[in-house]
């Protein structure tokens, strides 16, 4: 058979053909992108999104080879964003503000056992007290109605929490109403305090925030307490079953260990550890990440040492915290703090808080 002749390319009018098949070249060929060839020809707006999509994808290739190429300054700009969203929450912001108030605290009793005190640090330390105080009594102020939410959730759940963890929940009910009041009081004794209008016996209502705060930071211990010996009972627990995750460290170094004997029942609670991970789907075109179970007790046992770490750290701020509300009662034996002791108590607490907020930017 006889091959068809290709189609001529069409002449117009007061046009010499050269030209035309120059024009009709262009339009079909693609230089400069890698490929070259037959296509149809694009409009401006096909054109223009193909331009995009290939200026979107060089920037993303350069910004991972900036990444790569200078990682001080990926993790510059990291710790930036952090920084940015623990200045935009009220708890963060809070945090910060406190840090400041109990360190000038703190720093103006040390200058005036130095005999470094002048009447200009005096004011200036008294009115970062008193100010960043209000400014940290107004935040609280916003932050009650979702404590309110917190205990109002806390009753709704109280016969499933009791059926499962009785002691837990007592502490956890008695925190959560302690500042729940402390909230409500102390949002009261703002008013007349900010100069916004007066309330009747004011004196009563401060005292009985104080009294609010004390009950809802004993809670706070004690309930902290059982969290840390319930963390480390599980923690022994699982040490015991897989003793080989308490010895990981130990076989990194090289050092040779004693195959550990074990029985029974130890065999027993392994064997339902392992049949409780997911298994591998069998016609699945993907193969499964072999996960065994001494790596998932590993797994299982960080993060138990972590929430063992950071209640612990919590106590200790609480426990530093309940001075300040036995000094404003009264109570025997801290009614004579100096403002170093307070200030020194605040800087603890305030140091934990601020780790909590600065790893919730995370």
């Amino acid at each position: 058979m006889d091959q068809q002749t290709p189609p001529k390319t069409p002449v117009l009018e007061s046009s010499t053909p050269d030209e035309e098949i120059k024009k009709h070249q262009d339009g079909l060929a693609v230089v400069g992108l890698g490929m070259s060839g037959y296509i149809p020809v694009r409009s401006n707006l096909e054109l223009s999104t193909s331009v995009k999509a290939l200026v979107n994808s060089e920037a993303a290739v350069m910004a991972s080879a900036g990444q790569l190429l200078f990682p001080k300054a990926a993790l510059y700009g990291k710790t930036i964003s952090r920084l940015i969203k623990l200045l935009q929450s009220a708890n963060g912001l809070d945090k910060i503000i406190r840090t400041i108030q109990y360190t000038s605290r703190l720093l103006a009793h040390i200058m005036l056992l130095k005999n470094l005190h002048t009447p200009a640090t005096s004011t200036a330390a008294a009115s970062i007290r008193r100010q960043f105080g209000l400014t940290r009594r107004l935040l609280r102020c916003f932050n009650n109605i979702g404590q309110i939410n917190v205990t109002i959730n806390l009753i709704r759940e109280g016969r499933q929490r009791i059926s499962n963890d009785f002691v837990g929940y007592i502490f956890d009910l008695i925190e959560g109403l302690g500042y729940t009041g402390f909230g409500i009081a102390d949002s009261l004794g703002y008013l007349p305090e900010a100069g916004i209008m007066a309330i009747p016996h004011k004196g009563l209502v401060d005292k009985l925030a104080f009294h609010f705060w004390l009950y809802a930071l004993m809670a706070s211990i004690m309930g902290g307490f059982v969290k840390v010996m319930r963390i480390r009972q599980r923690l022994e627990k699982y040490r015991s079953i897989f003793p080989t995750v308490a010895q990981t460290a130990i076989e990194s170094t090289g050092h040779q260990i004693e195959p550990t004997k074990i029985t029974g029942k130890e065999n027993q609670q392994m064997l339902q550890v392992a049949q409780e991970l997911p298994p591998t789907p069998p016609d699945s075109p993907i193969p499964a990440a072999q996960v065994s179970v001494n790596d998932a007790a590993l797994s299982v046992v960080k993060g138990l040492e972590e929430q063992q770490l950071n209640t612990g750290l919590n106590v200790a701020g609480y426990v530093a915290d309940i001075v300040f509300p036995l000094a404003a009662l009264k109570v025997n034996g801290f009614s004579a703090l100096s403002d170093g002791a307070l200030g020194f108590a605040g800087c603890i607490s305030s140091g934990v808080g601020m780790r909590k907020a600065w790893k919730a930017t995370a």
